[in-house]
């Protein structure tokens, strides 16, 4: 038998387990399963724009499922998508945001931060679909929703952010 005749095999597809997106889920969530959330800081106002507490729960989860079904398209070496080095970028860079969030507004505090955090998910979740949308617009699809409740809950963030002090900082509220 010579080299001529030897094929390399055939790569193995693209496949992820049950558990694998769960795993990642229960990370990136770690410190909001500790915090539990509540007030940031006594005398706290929230935002009359801002819907009641039992909402953020359920929308976040749904997002989270969102983000990571479009994220793991976004990681099959099948589909083609040009920017894909970038988008995973960003989309960790979202993560990161996502999974500190917590930790900014009910452990430090700060309304300032998470108005900042919030507005920043925002920007980077449309650039992601900008992006993707050229080359795989089931992705953009997917990711949609992220784009509108972000969008929602940067205008309550800034909301918050200038009716509140926001003690981190030593800021008093701007507004109010």
């Amino acid at each position: 038998m010579n080299d001529a005749t030897r094929t390399s095999p055939a790569p193995a597809p693209f496949r992820v387990r049950w558990w694998q997106p769960l795993l990642f889920w229960v990370i990136v969530n770690a410190w909001g399963f500790v915090e539990r959330g509540g007030q940031p800081f006594p005398g706290h106002q929230p935002s009359p724009l801002q819907p009641p507490g039992w909402v953020f729960p359920v929308m976040w989860f749904t997002l989270n499922v969102f983000q990571i079904w479009g994220d793991i398209r976004l990681l099959d070496p099948a589909r083609r998508v040009r920017s894909r080095a970038l988008l995973i970028g960003l989309q960790g860079v979202t993560w990161v945001i996502y999974a500190t969030f917590s930790l900014v507004y009910f452990t430090l505090g700060s309304s300032i931060l998470a108005a900042a955090w919030t507005v920043s998910f925002f920007i980077i979740t449309s650039i992601c679909i900008a992006l993707v949308v050229r080359d795989d617009r089931g992705i953009a699809l997917i990711w949609t929703p992220l784009i509108l409740w972000t969008g929602f809950a940067s205008v309550v963030g800034i909301h918050n952010a200038l009716i509140n002090p926001d003690p981190l900082f030593g800021i008093p509220a701007l507004w109010g």
